[in-house]
């Protein structure tokens, strides 16, 4: 349609109120680094080194690639506000969408962006957006080098004799926020610390296949795998499902975390990530390969629970799938699509069901393959009146073989174990069980020898009564207590 010049207004947002509009996206130093190695990855880089200057009035962030570069239309394009459709077709390993992520991500933390880049063909130039110098010429004015002498020195040369990318980040109103030299480093280390595991878990996928490599201020970025946790104890790995959305795949597979009594004291560390091993339980949504959301249940409606902490669910989607998941400028956040949504949420309710069991029993049954006898536990758990409690099992083989020897006397007996179920110290259990600084004691754990006594004994005692002693072991190979020295 063609339209009258008559009847219509052009608009041009003011420079300097939308510039200032654009730090308001809700990043935080994480995610915005994160935002900044998406373009990295999508310009074919395969080694990201960030480096941060803390100084009393001209502190910086600097985050290099060996990307491909661009020349210097790209580059002009890269540094416009909106510089791609999030309708156009992307290419499969393009993590970007909206042509944003460079400049609010940028403006989240500072004041003046500045990017350096070196195509293959060895032509450099350089872009600076300088909030400051926009509010003062009040229109849109992007610098074709760079705003002053210590500017320079901080984006130096690209070390990459190729080709690479430099973006350096200055006047860092918002992660510089103390005034004092000494907690100002305190805060950048304590930030960066943060960032570090931010991003290896973010990026863990691309770390393990060898496909990026990040450093820190020399140091290294390690893979945070929130489903492999242990080198020794295996997470259990539920059937996968595919399902789809217009004809593109999406790939669930949930994860049963080991016990925390499996596994060693610095493994449960790594269990703790960023927020806490119970936080982190739930959907881990991936967009090629790619991070979005973690410990989280999304729209589901489902409650944190210390006793899902077990429970982590890996979704993979492809970037054509954004618009149906809602995903944000940030790539921080999604929602589930409705035509797949009660499918997710049956597969949830499954996988909590079995992390529950493994919580609950501190990991001490596994099921065995051809082993379908039911196990007998020791307790019970019960609601009543909207109410949660738990009740010793009187139908135990023990307890039934102490109550025909005891007879009458067995109410005593019967009468003590409530006494004992009613007063479980159950906040105790709670608090301590949750409390990263506590190590609960495992199961019979350094007397493994006296648990083999009671086996044995419970068997003879069984034998005693009349029980042919093959039925006896097979009785009390079905107690959930001996599970752990069955052979």
């Amino acid at each position: 349609m063609i339209l009258n010049k008559d009847k219509y207004d052009i608009v041009t947002p003011d420079a300097e109120s939308f510039l200032q509009s654009a730090r308001s996206y809700g990043y935080s130093i994480d995610t915005a680094i994160a935002d900044i190695i998406d373009n990295c990855i999508t310009a074919s880089a395969t080694e990201i080194t960030i480096t941060f200057g803390v100084d009393q009035f001209s502190s910086f962030v600097r985050i290099e690639d060996n990307g491909v570069g661009m020349n210097e239309a790209q580059l002009k394009n890269a540094m416009k506000i909106g510089s791609f459709n999030p309708l156009d077709k992307r290419l499969e390993n393009d993590l970007g969408r909206f042509g944003l992520g460079l400049k609010t991500a940028s403006f989240s933390q500072c004041r003046r962006l500045t990017v350096k880049t070196k195509n293959k063909k060895g032509s450099e130039y350089i872009r600076c957006w300088d909030l400051d110098v926009v509010a003062d010429e009040k229109d849109w004015v992007l610098l074709r080098e760079c705003a002053d002498k210590n500017s320079e020195k901080n984006l130096a040369r690209i070390s990459n004799k190729i080709s690479g990318t430099i973006i350096l980040w200055e006047k860092l109103d918002r992660l510089d926020e103390s005034l004092e030299l000494k907690s100002k480093k305190e805060h950048f280390y304590r930030k960066f610390d943060n960032v570090k595991k931010h991003l290896g878990l973010t990026f863990h996928r691309f770390i393990e296949e060898g496909e990026i490599a990040i450093k820190i201020n020399s140091d290294l970025v390690e893979a945070l795998n929130p489903f492999n946790v242990s080198k020794e104890v295996p997470s259990t790995e539920l059937p996968e499902e595919h399902l789809s959305i217009n004809g593109q795949g999406i790939i669930i597979q949930p994860f049963i975390l080991p016990h925390e009594s499996k596994i060693s004291i610095d493994e449960r560390k790594d269990l703790e990530i960023i927020k806490g091993w119970t936080e982190h339980q739930g959907i881990y949504l991936y967009r090629n390969k790619r991070l979005i959301s973690d410990g989280t249940w999304l729209d589901l409606n489902f409650r944190k629970k210390e006793s899902q902490r077990l429970c982590r669910i890996r979704i993979d989607i492809p970037n054509t799938l954004d618009k149906e998941w809602h995903i944000d400028v940030k790539k921080a956040s999604a929602k589930i699509p409705d035509v797949i949504r009660k499918r997710i949420k049956d597969i949830c309710m499954v996988s909590i069901e079995k992390a529950i069991k493994v919580y609950s029993h501190r990991g001490a049954y596994l099921k065995r393959s051809g082993d379908k006898k039911e196990i007998v536990y020791l307790w019970k758990s019960k609601q009543k009146n909207g109410k949660r409690y738990y009740e010793i099992n009187l139908e135990h083989p023990i307890y039934k073989l102490l109550e025909g020897y005891l007879e009458e006397d067995s109410l005593m007996l019967k009468d003590y174990l409530k006494l004992i179920a009613e007063s479980l110290p159950i906040d105790y259990i709670v608090n301590d069980f949750s409390d990263p600084n506590i190590s609960m004691k495992e199961f019979f754990e350094g007397s493994k020898n006296e648990l083999q006594e009671i086996y044995k004994n419970t068997i003879s005692t069984l034998v005693s009564s009349g029980i042919s002693e093959k039925d006896a072991t097979e009785k009390v190979n079905r107690l959930e207590c001996f599970q752990q020295i069955i052979k």
